[in-house]
């Protein structure tokens, strides 16, 4: 290939990578549902002491969406 048609090919793909990457950037993220009812969790051992200890030992800001322990 000649030096042009790289060059080219090369400004393609940095083009197309930035638009890419603006539409992830403005796109929202959102979680997974995995179809786990509440109530069934609050029946689950396991999550009511994991939540008990991140109560316990961590600080969160709702505000800022942060956990800190």
């Amino acid at each position: 290939m000649s030096l042009n048609a790289v060059t080219t090919m090369a400004g393609l793909l940095l083009a197309l990578n930035l638009v890419v990457t603006v539409f992830n950037l403005s796109s929202s993220s959102r979680a997974a549902n995995t179809g786990i009812d509440l109530h069934q969790l609050e029946n689950d051992p396991d999550f009511v002491r994991a939540v008990r200890s991140i109560v316990d030992h961590c600080k969160v800001n709702f505000n800022l969406a942060r956990v800190e322990c």
